[in-house]
């Protein structure tokens, strides 16, 4: 189809609306007359009358683009999203909705999101992001729900030197009633009711806590959660160095110097008596180089025996746990407690590296000597004087 149009105007109106379509700038003529008795428009094709224009009516002649430049454009419009459905290719008016926009209910939402340019000449161009977002309220009648997300985009841990920390990466989110509770995310898990499995690991995945009493009035008290953990423990036992107070550098459960301490999961014990974080209390952690360094409040010498428990990021396998603990109490008189905890490396899904299965069949012949696991790697090739 043409874009080339033609018409009749007359100078009865003094604002003419040419056509729907935007026109082609420089095209537009009448006949008879020239720009100094009227002015167009091309973006929303209207044309102006001026006084020195002679009454009558002229034919005019011009070309339009296929679409009305200026008009806002969407695929959808934005209150077909609210207010309409289709069902079976038809749309729907849905009842009682109405011009009302959407409606968080009792959920109370705040936070904020932020995206930032850097760029330098010796640099390229980094785009960062940064989202922190906080839900709180009932969803449906009676089910409470809290949840924070934060995502800074920065893979560095916080600074040790606070009792407090500041998190920078963290999904959580808690349902939860009067009579249970769940947790989905990033979550630590601390136990310490029980004499022979107390433990504190930072996890991700799901917790389940729920209190129910019986009829004869007995309470039962159940605690589970599967998750993946995010490091692995050690623990390292030394002898402090006559007046240093550090950096010690810290090893992993190999004798690794390189790794991250996951942050907050560190206990330090200085003769058995466990120290506290902070520049004006015992010790301060870099989380990111795994050094400690003592406050002269703790003051280091050569009989000093110092004990550093932690988690570090070790991600050479997939590490699960399982836990799980119920207890059940008769008349607050007698408390019968049973747990299970679990926590292993799911030994057929490596991370970092593959085995074939020569590779997976020489290690299960090893002996316990650790000297004995050398696999050879090295392949023969043929001299070429063309390569380096």
């Amino acid at each position: 189809m043409s874009n080339f149009r033609s018409k009749l105007i007359s100078t009865e109106s003094k604002v003419i609306q040419i056509d729907t379509l935007s026109i082609v700038p420089g095209t537009f003529t009448i006949n008879g007359l020239n720009t100094i008795h009227y002015s167009v428009d091309p973006l929303s094709s209207l044309l102006k009358w001026k006084e020195t224009a002679p009454r009558g009516t002229y034919s005019c002649t011009y070309r339009v683009f296929s679409f009305r430049l200026g008009s806002p454009a969407r695929s959808l419009s934005f209150d077909s999203v609210f207010n309409r459905t289709a069902i079976a290719g038809a749309p729907m008016l849905r009842s009682g909705w109405g011009d009302k926009k959407m409606d968080g209910g009792k959920l109370t939402t705040n936070g904020s999101l932020g995206r930032s340019l850097a760029f330098g000449n010796r640099q390229d161009a980094v785009l960062n992001s940064s989202l922190n977002l906080q839900l709180s309220g009932y969803i449906g009648d009676s089910i409470l729900l809290n949840a924070a997300i934060s995502d800074n985009n920065i893979p560095i841990q916080p600074d040790g030197n606070t009792q407090q920390l500041n998190e920078f990466d963290r999904v959580y989110i808690q349902f939860s009633k009067p009579q249970w509770k769940v947790l989905a995310g990033d979550l630590d898990i601390r136990q310490s009711g029980l004499h022979y499995l107390n433990f504190y690991k930072r996890l991700q995945g799901v917790s389940f806590e729920s209190t129910t009493r019986t009829a004869s009035g007995n309470d039962n008290h159940l605690i589970a959660s599967g998750a993946i953990a995010k490091g692995k423990f050690t623990r390292n036992v030394f002898q402090g160095v006559e007046g240093n107070q550090g950096p010690y550098r810290l090893k992993g459960a190999n004798q690794e110097l390189f790794f991250i301490v996951l942050a907050g999961t560190e206990r330090v014990f200085i003769d058995g008596e466990m120290m506290q974080r902070g520049e004006d209390q015992d010790y301060v952690i870099n989380y990111n180089t795994a050094e400690i360094t003592f406050m002269p409040k703790q003051m280091i010498t050569k009989d000093k025996r110092i004990q550093v428990e932690f988690e570090y990021a070790d991600r050479n396998y997939l590490n699960s746990q399982l836990f799980a603990v119920n207890r059940y109490s008769v008349n607050k008189r007698l408390d019968v407690t049973l747990g299970v905890y679990s926590n292993t490396d799911a030994k057929n899904s490596p991370i970092n590296q593959t085995l074939n299965a020569p590779q997976k069949n020489f290690l299960s012949e090893l002996p316990d000597a650790v000297t004995n696991a050398l696999y050879p790697s090295a392949l023969p090739d043929t001299f070429s004087r063309s390569a380096i």
